[in-house]
This record gives C-alpha cells, sequence and structure tokens, in this order.
C-alpha cells in the first residue's frame, strides 16, 4: 500500500492511501526530510491530501475534504462519521456522541471506537473530550492539545 510523509506541526505523519482515499495515519517517530513519497509517484489525490492538510494547518481552511476509507465495525463507522460533522473549533463529550448516533449509554464504546480510529486528523478523534478534561489521546503527546487549540482560534 503506498504511503507518503506529511511533516505536520505536531509531527510527521505517515498516510497511507489505497484506491484514491486515505485508509490511514500514524504518527512517525523521526521526521523524514521532505514532503513527499518514497514507495511511488504522487498522484492527483495524493497532491490533493498534501494541498488540503496544508490549508488546513496553515489556518486557510475551515475543514478537510480527504476521501477516506474506513475499516471498523458498522458502530465504529457511526462514531466516525459523527466525529466529522463536529465544526472546527468545537469539542464534543463521549456522552455527546453517544446520544448523537442514538446509543446514549455506549460511551465507553464510543471512546473504544476514538482508540481505534486509524485515520487521525481527518476523522477528528480529538475534538472528542471527556466530561471534566482532555482525554483519551492516542496521536503525539501534546498533539491534541494543539490541534484544539488550532482550531479554536482559526475557526
Amino acid at each position: 500500500m503506498p504511503e507518503l510523509v506529511y511533516n505536520s506541526p505536531v509531527g510527521p505523519l505517515i498516510i497511507s492511501i489505497h484506491n484514491q482515499k486515505v485508509v490511514g495515519i500514524k504518527w512517525a517517530t523521526v521526521a523524514s526530510p521532505k514532503k513527499g513519497a518514497d514507495k511511488f509517484q504522487l498522484d492527483s489525490f495524493a497532491n490533493e491530501t498534501i494541498k488540503q492538510l496544508d490549508n488546513y494547518f496553515s489556518g486557510k481552511t475551515d475543514s478537510l475534504g480527504i476521501k477516506v476509507q474506513m475499516q471498523g465495525t458498522q458502530f465504529q463507522k457511526n462514531v466516525w462519521k459523527s466525529l466529522m460533522r463536529i465544526p472546527l473549533g468545537e469539542t464534543r463529550t463521549y456522552s455527546d456522541i453517544a446520544s448523537e448516533i442514538g446509543r446514549p449509554k455506549a460511551y465507553r464504546a464510543v471512546g473504544s471506537a476514538c482508540a481505534r480510529n486509524k485515520i487521525p486528523v481527518i476523522i477528528p478523534c480529538h475534538r472528542v473530550v471527556g466530561r471534566n478534561n482532555v482525554t483519551g489521546w492516542s496521536g503525539n503527546p501534546g498533539a491534541k492539545e494543539w490541534l484544539l487549540e488550532h482550531e479554536k482560534k482559526n475557526s
């Protein structure tokens, strides 16, 4: 599966692409010297993905319209679709998401779905917080807070 490295302000992201859709984003542990791909020639979808991420991280857009392919249970997909509807600069609690998808008592399962999100940033699990504080983040330390602050000032 083709991968490209995108150097974001919250650390390098390894983006996996299949059939013109992003199927995964992993937090890299070592920075890449440049944006681009070592394994394949960048096509129009990869270039558009980079352009949209550039616009997002520079504060020039309020949404990411990057096509994704979600891989999970139907419940997880429902959670992730709900996350993608949270406006830039806003947050929701796990309970809010559970209620929105019609499963008000499933807030812990919502947390599990967030933890299994294979496409962070694009599927914005960082916008989901605990009732009393920022919790439940599997990305780089400090990235959730950075993303929330970035979105708040650019919304």
